[in-house]
Parts: C-alpha cells; sequence; structure tokens
C-alpha cells in the first residue's frame, strides 16, 4: 500500500521542482554543499555539466559534487545511458523528470549520462565527429636547401636538395623522401649520392603498429652504384608525450648492393630502428639509429646514425635544420672507410 504511493509523491516532489524552475526562467543548478547556480545549462557529458552565466561566463562542474539542477526549456536528456528524451528536465537526488516525455526514473541527477539543446551536436555525435577527423590523412610537405660554393683561388661547390611529403592521421603515416648531394672541391668529385624511400607505419593500437619501408640509393664516392634496402615488421611506441616520442622497431630486412668493381651482394636480415624526437619550445631535435645485420655473413652489417635539431626562423614556414649523420660499414668495398660522418646544415621550408 505504502509502495503506491511512492511513485506519485516522487512524481509531484519533481513537478514541483520544474515548477519552481520554470517560475525562475532560468536554469538552476544545486551543488551538494547547498550552493545554487543560475544560468543556462548547455551540456553534460563525461561526468560533467556545463552552464553559462550572466556573471561568471561558462562554469564546468563535476557531475559527482551537483545535487540536482532543472532546465526551463525542453533539452535531449539521457539517463543511465538509455536512449534520450526530449523535454524539460528536472534532476534530484531523488529521480529524474523528462516532462515532455512524462518520464520518470529512479536515477539520481548524477546518473544523467547526457544532455544537450535542441540543433546542438549531441556527445554521442561529437565523439564520432572527432574520431572521423583524427582518422582524416592530411598531408604535409618539406623542402631543403644547402648549397656554398668558392671561385677564384680554389674552386669548391657543395649543393644538397632534399624534399619530403608526409601523409598522416593519427593511427598510420607515409613518408615519401628524397635527396641529392653534389660536391666539389678544386675540380675533385667530394660528394655524388642519390637517395628515394618510402616509409609507412600502421598503429592498430595506442602504442603498437606494424611498419615497411623500401629505398634506393646511390652514392659514387663509396663505390655504391646502387642499393636497394627494404624492410618490414613490428613498431612499438616506448614514450608518447606532448614532447616527446619514442619509437622502437624490430622486423626483417632484405639488402641488395651493386658496386662499382661490378661485383653484387644482397642478403635478408634484420632491421633494429630507435626513432626518438623531443621538443623544446618551437625547436625540436630528431634522432634515428638503424642496426642492420645480414643473414648471409653474420659479420656483415651496417650502423646507421642521424641526429638533426630543427629551429624555426622568423616566418613561421622557414626552419634551420643543422644536423650530423654517421654510417658504419664493417665491410665497406675497396678503398672506401669503414665509418663516414656528414655534418650538414640546411634550410627548411614547411607547409601543408
Amino acid at each position: 500500500m505504502l509502495g503506491s504511493w511512492v511513485m506519485p509523491c516522487r512524481f509531484l516532489l519533481l513537478l514541483s521542482g520544474l515548477v519552481l524552475a520554470v517560475s525562475l526562467a532560468a536554469d538552476q543548478v544545486e551543488l551538494a554543499d547547498g550552493s545554487i547556480l543560475k544560468g543556462r545549462i548547455t551540456t553534460i557529458e563525461a561526468g560533467k555539466l556545463w552552464i553559462e552565466t550572466a556573471y561568471a561566463g561558462s562554469i564546468t562542474l563535476e557531475l559527482a559534487h551537483v545535487k540536482s539542477f532543472a532546465t526551463d526549456e525542453a533539452v535531449n536528456a539521457s539517463v543511465g545511458g538509455r536512449p534520450a528524451e526530449f523535454g524539460p528536465v528536472v534532476a534530484t537526488d531523488t529521480g529524474v523528470l523528462l516532462v515532455g516525455a512524462s518520464s520518470v526514473s529512479d536515477a539520481a541527477a548524477t546518473e544523467v549520462t547526457a544532455l544537450w539543446r535542441e540543433g546542438a551536436e549531441s556527445p554521442g555525435e561529437k565523439i564520432a565527429r572527432e574520431r572521423a577527423e583524427l582518422l582524416k590523412r592530411k598531408w604535409s610537405f618539406e623542402t631543403a636547401v644547402a648549397i656554398t660554393g668558392r671561385t677564384g683561388t680554389t674552386e669548391r661547390l657543395n649543393a644538397t636538395f632534399g624534399g619530403k611529403a608526409t601523409l598522416a592521421s593519427d593511427h598510420d603515416r607515409l613518408v615519401v623522401a628524397l635527396i641529392a648531394e653534389r660536391a666539389e672541391d678544386k675540380g675533385l668529385e667530394t660528394a655524388n649520392r642519390q637517395f628515394a624511400g618510402t616509409d609507412y607505419s600502421w598503429f592498430y593500437s595506442a602504442n603498437h603498429g606494424w611498419y615497411a619501408r623500401t629505398s634506393l640509393e646511390s652514392d659514387q664516392i663509396k663505390a655504391l652504384d646502387l642499393r636497394s634496402a627494404s624492410a618490414l615488421g613490428l613498431t612499438r611506441k616506448m614514450i608518447q608525450t606532448e614532447r616527446e616520442n619514442l619509437e622502437v622497431r624490430f622486423g626483417a630486412s632484405y639488402t641488395y648492393e651493386a658496386l662499382s668493381d661490378n661485383t653484387e651482394f644482397e642478403s635478408p636480415g634484420l632491421d633494429f630502428t630507435l626513432i626518438n624526437s623531443f621538443t623544446h619550445g618551437d625547436s625540436k631535435l630528431n634522432t634515428i639509429l638503424a642496426y642492420i645485420p645480414t643473414f648471409r655473413d653474420s659479420t656483415i652489417y651496417r650502423v646507421r646514425h642521424e641526429s638533426n635539431y630543427e629551429i624555426p626562423l622568423t616566418a613561421s614556414l622557414w626552419k634551420l635544420k643543422i644536423g650530423l649523420s654517421n654510417e658504419y660499414q664493417n665491410v665497406p668495398p675497396e678503398g672506401v672507410a669503414r665509418f663516414d660522418t656528414t655534418y650538414f646544415t640546411s634550410l627548411l621550408l614547411n607547409w601543408k
């Protein structure tokens, strides 16, 4: 007998709260400590309530600290994750009433999982849109040039041109790179290198993914007519913060080399790579370290390293890149040093 009066009483209590809210001509929020805020409730999502006030602008409240609230206009509201209904809402610690839907719930105000105004984007739609935006691939481009020369007492020319195109989303990245280097000193060629490569990585979770890369390279100074290098394997993000990223790769590789003395070398092998970037203000330090042993002969391997520091210039599109690269071959072609170091300074142009 007593139970049959509970629902009507709750309904009358909530309805009286609605009449009071409407008479105030403003939405009202009562906090657990007894404080009352008046304004316009715009959104409830992710355990937070947003209310616009005339005296303090938009205020964000933790829903756990809200004892009750009421809207004087019809809104879309979902209680306990159930389908949303449309109507003025009165929510207290004893129940939730959606007047337009004549719906009464035993849930407390803190169990209103979503609320949004008519014509506004629902929290579910917002999440879907944000996810779709993250999945969109966007192109970015970079060109690099470094030219130094001298004429008169001595003749010297050093020119490097490079380009990079990146297609990226939040879960994958494709990089295409081209480099051409040429240098002469007193008529003697000291650099003649061309490089073209692609690198693709795809992450099936926040930190785990796979990668594939391939490249073609020619370096006449190192007696290398052609090197074709490819790798496929797994990658993991060990550090992923706003300032620093560290990615570790491990996979299988395949290398083919045609040398200037008409000899050839080809072999499958392994690929170990570390990729690190660290951001300080607007500048950025990039490092890559790779170790590539071969299966054909365990004593034949290559180690590649490059570190560069990118410094933005006054114009937002321009950067200065300073760095060095090292390459070690434990069994190099005849007449070629095992260890080779290159220092460089380049002017970068970036755009999207």
